[in-house]
């Protein structure tokens, strides 16, 4: 539908536009740490060109030729990484390790007018503002690595500590003290992402607030009929957040959001589940 497409000078701008929303002043509530995310990289492309963008300030820096063939599925949707590596090998080999990347503004809108989902949220420039934006917040919960035992120190604190417990005489006095987190589930990184779409929708753009609103009151009422018939027992719920990551983190996510109105960006970011 798209092969032979050609960013419009208003796709470009449209891009440009999306990255003054995530580096806006009242976004650092969300990105409080904004060096998290200030060296991401921002990538679309067409049927001749890959786009590359700075966010702080926002630029498009870099216009690449290429011969590939750039699909209706890459054009549908944001990604926080290169959705293909046959894209990446065009890329700089010095690019910064965050990345997002996706479609360009005409055929994102198009392809998502033609999946014909009812009261589909991601039908106008709004949400296309709120994709990218959506995006971020993968990058920023993302950097924090709390899915998984990336802090070296703490690692080999637990390494000698489980030692000593497996070797003393005198495992009482060692353990009463002692405190250890386990690492967040990775599906968090999701609720994240959703609860900065939403929080960014209610501070510029109201309408696909209310659009997601809509989308999502009618949505659950369908997974609650589909839960209500499942033996979970045998099978996966229809909130099952590695499965139903967007429905999980919909669901979450406006719970969080309207428990946690003022921390939930720090509450989301601790490295809990602490012991």
């Amino acid at each position: 539908m798209f092969n032979n497409y050609i960013a419009s000078e208003g796709d470009l701008k449209t891009i440009e536009e999306a990255l003054s929303y995530a580096s806006d002043s009242k976004m650092k509530f969300v990105f409080s740490d904004f060096s998290r995310i200030a060296k991401t990289l921002t990538v679309s492309y067409d049927s001749k060109h890959i786009y590359i963008w700075r966010l702080n300030p926002p630029k498009l820096i870099s216009k690449i030729l290429h011969n590939l063939t750039i699909s209706d599925s890459w054009q549908r949707g944001w990604w926080a990484t290169i959705i293909s590596e046959k894209i990446e090998k065009y890329l700089p080999r010095n690019k910064a390790d965050r990345v997002i990347s996706g479609g360009l503004l005409t055929p994102f809108i198009a392809l998502q007018k033609a999946k014909n989902v009812p009261d589909n949220p991601y039908t106008t420039k709004e949400s296309y503002f709120a994709t990218i934006v959506h995006e971020f917040g993968h990058v920023y919960w993302n950097s924090y690595k709390l899915w998984w035992p990336s802090d070296k120190k703490e690692n080999l604190n637990l390494l000698r500590f489980a030692t000593n417990l497996y070797t003393s005489n005198n495992i009482q006095n060692l353990i009463k003290n002692f405190s250890f987190r386990l690492p967040p589930p990775a599906y968090l990184g999701e609720v994240f992402a959703f609860c900065t779409e939403y929080w960014a929708s209610e501070h510029f753009w109201e309408k696909h607030k209310k659009n997601i609103d809509l989308f999502t009151k009618n949505r659950l009422k369908t997974l609650a009929i589909l839960e209500k018939k499942k033996n979970l027992n045998k099978e996966d719920s229809v909130i099952e957040p590695n499965r139903f990551p967007h429905d999980f983190a919909s669901i979450l996510g406006k719970i969080i959001l309207t428990k946690y109105p003022q921390n939930w960006p720090k509450i989301l970011t601790k490295p809990y589940l602490i012991f």
